[in-house]
């Protein structure tokens, strides 16, 4: 993985406020592997305390404006920190592969 993707990260990070209750990012996906095209999206797992509209509209709008900084989509899922770690979501194929492929980034 590139150090770009990290400096996304870091400004979607560094874009929120501290009661977002932010616990952990994972990159994963082409970007993270090496093998994405110029048009790629970076996708991104942001891990919350709790996930309610009012977090979920700041990270996705976060996202987006980074977005248009960046010139590519950043695709980002917010999932409650109980649902990543022991919900029914921790055990899908999706949540495997975010552990098994990718890259945590902050928590």
């Amino acid at each position: 993985m590139d150090m770009h993707v990290r400096e996304v990260v870091r400004k979607l990070i560094g874009g929120l406020d501290p009661d977002t209750g932010l616990v952990r990012v994972y990159a994963y996906g082409s970007r993270v592997r090496g093998h994405h095209d110029p048009g790629s999206d970076l996708d991104l797992l942001v891990e919350v305390r709790e996930v309610t509209a009012v977090v979920r509209a700041r990270i996705l709008d976060r996202a987006w404006e980074l977005s248009l900084e960046e010139g590519y989509v950043i695709s980002v899922a917010v999932v409650s920190q109980e649902a990543f770690e022991a919900g029914p979501l921790s055990v899908s194929g999706y949540a495997q592969n975010v552990r098994n492929e990718g890259i945590e980034i902050a928590a």
